[in-house]
Formats: C-alpha cells, sequence, structure tokens
C-alpha cells in the first residue's frame, strides 16, 4: 500500500527518529562529509522505512551553495515587529525542514550575501530598496515577501483583507470610517488603504485617511496620533469618526488604548479593526487573519521554483476576517 502523500516524512521526523541534528540527516540524504559511515546508513535505512520523498523546493534547494539562504531584512526599524519576529521564524523553520541552513542578512550587507548563499528571501521592502538589483546582478535567485514587482513574490491579500475589514463596518451601521497607516502619501505604502477606498467607494462614503510617521513602535505612534488629534477638540465634541480600520493589530491597540484614556467606549462609539491576527496581542480584536506559516511555505516553495529558473511569479495567500469585541 503506497504512503499517503499528505503525510510524506519530513527531515525533522528522520532526525526525531535517529535522534540526531537536521544537519545530520541532510548530510547523509545528500552524501556530504562530516558524519560516520555507520550514522549514516542508519539515517538512510530510516529515510527509507518513512518513505521519505523530498519537495519539488527541496530537490532544487538540497545541493551546493544553494543549501544556504540569506533571509534579508529591511530598515533596522523594522526588525522589532512582531509580525517579521512570526514570519522569520516560520521561514527557518521551513527551511530547516527541507535540509536548508538559513542565515540572517541586515540590508545593508545585501552585497555580501552572495559570498555566502545561494538564495535569498527578502523581507520589509522600503522606497529605493536596492536588493533585488544587487541580486539580480549577481545572478542570485530570490523570493521577496511583499507586493508584486520584480521577480518572484508572495504576499496577504491585503486589499481583499482591508476590504472585507471596512465591509463588515459599513454593514454595522458605520458611516464616518476613518484609515490609519503608516506612510500613506508614499506610494508603496497604499496596497492595504486600496480596498478601505473600494469599499467606502461601494457604499457612497468618504474617505477619511490618516497617515502616521513610520515608528518601530506601531503602537505608540498609534496612540500619540489619536491622543493629540482627540485633546485637540471639545470634550462634549464626539471623535471625527465612528469607526478605525488600522493598517496593523500594533496601530489598533495604540489606538484602542488612547480611546479609552480618552473615554471613548468601543464598539459603541468607536469600532477598531487591526490587521494581521497576531497571537496575544489580537486577543479581543476584530482583525484580519493573515496565515503567517502559510507565507513562509510558499516562499520556499518559490524560491525552489526561481532556483529551477520558472518564470516569476507573484502568489497571493488567502485571508480571513475575524470578527472579535472591538468591532
Amino acid at each position: 500500500m503506497s504512503r499517503d502523500p499528505s503525510r510524506t516524512a519530513t527531515i525533522r521526523e528522520i532526525a526525531r527518529r535517529a535522534g540526531v541534528s537536521i544537519a545530520s540527516v541532510s548530510r547523509a540524504l545528500n552524501g556530504k562529509p562530516g558524519i560516520g559511515e555507520a550514522l549514516r546508513e542508519r539515517i538512510l535505512a530510516i529515510s527509507r522505512e518513512v518513505e521519505y520523498r523530498p519537495s519539488a523546493a527541496a530537490r532544487q534547494l538540497i545541493s551546493g551553495k544553494a543549501a544556504v539562504v540569506g533571509i534579508s531584512l529591511g530598515r533596522q526599524e523594522i526588525e522589532l515587529r512582531p509580525y517579521y519576529i512570526l514570519l522569520y521564524q516560520h521561514l527557518t523553520l521551513c527551511l530547516h525542514q527541507q535540509g536548508m541552513v538559513p542565515i540572517f542578512f541586515a540590508h545593508d550587507r545585501t552585497a555580501e550575501l552572495p559570498e555566502q548563499a545561494g538564495a535569498a528571501i527578502l523581507l520589509g521592502e522600503f522606497p529605493g530598496d536596492p536588493r533585488p538589483a544587487l541580486l539580480t546582478a549577481q545572478g542570485i535567485p530570490f523570493v521577496r515577501v511583499g507586493q508584486p514587482g520584480e521577480g518572484v513574490s508572495v504576499a496577504p491579500d491585503d486589499r481583499h483583507g482591508l476590504y472585507l475589514a471596512t465591509r463588515h463596518l459599513i454593514e454595522g451601521g458605520r458611516r464616518r470610517l476613518a484609515f490609519m497607516g503608516d506612510e500613506l502619501e508614499l506610494p508603496h505604502r497604499r496596497h492595504r488603504l486600496k480596498g478601505y477606498q473600494q469599499a467606502l467607494a461601494e457604499a457612497g462614503l468618504s474617505e477619511r485617511p490618516l497617515s502616521v510617521p513610520h515608528h518601530h513602535d506601531a503602537a505608540l505612534t498609534g496612540y500619540r496620533y489619536l491622543i493629540r488629534l482627540l485633546d485637540g477638540r471639545p470634550a462634549s465634541e464626539p471623535p471625527p469618526f465612528d469607526a478605525l480600520v488600522c493598517e496593523t493589530d500594533e496601530l489598533a491597540l495604540g489606538c484602542l488604548a488612547a480611546l479609552e484614556d480618552r473615554g471613548v467606549a468601543v464598539p459603541e462609539a468607536v469600532a477598531v479593526t487591526g490587521f494581521d491576527d497576531l497571537p496575544t496581542l489580537a486577543a479581543r480584536l476584530t482583525t484580519v487573519r493573515q496565515d503567517i506559516a502559510g507565507i513562509a511555505a510558499m516562499s520556499v516553495e518559490l524560491l525552489g521554483e526561481a532556483l529551477a529558473g520558472r518564470p516569476p511569479r507573484h502568489v497571493a495567500m488567502p485571508v480571513e476576517l475575524v470578527i472579535r469585541e472591538t468591532g
């Protein structure tokens, strides 16, 4: 009887059964030095027993220098965002499961990446980001976790997610909906804003964009911005919006704190939504859930395609509206 493909063993399972590291399993499967012959034979026997079959991505990745994958973050401040920390953790897990060796690269060290890695995954794009051009010039395959553009990319369906959140609020009776996001004056920052705009246009409602400066502590930024806005109005006057559609969970949490400090009831007077569904942070927040683990797995799959020389493509990962206490 053939093994169910959905239950095909991973390198991690072989390592657990053999009581060795993932790196040792990778060496055994690929005929690399660094382990004894007896251990190599034991690992190979276990791999046959569990009918191990590397994925298409793994077959492209497990040979030569391409077995080392540089994970490159963007602007230094972005490294502190919980979303990127979670994504980085899932990426390293997915790469390890395929026998890969992930290494960290800051954006300003991209020129050094080809000396140590045969492929790359780029996070945290920013205006004038030089990394795609540098890697292309060096012939290094890469995947961008971001919006469609140069080369291979994957991202959550941001626009649709914000459309779902905004439409939900409109259907709940909200008519003065504001959108809060980072640096909305920059074109590359507007992909989520467009979902909000689409829902408002369909309902015949006016836009109320609130652009906040980029800062590594988004919750604090949202809090300070909203406090200044509310303090500039008479105490007897209601807020200029009845819903806040926030670009991230962190911004939404900052807004919730500001509304609470100024005695504005949520969601009775002002509803608040976020985006990401970050563990713990979004426990009571109505938000848009994205599949961070799925994005990491797709990044590795697309990297295999890039190494195989397949045409570049963008994959938009599905999102889901999660309704909780705040909206």
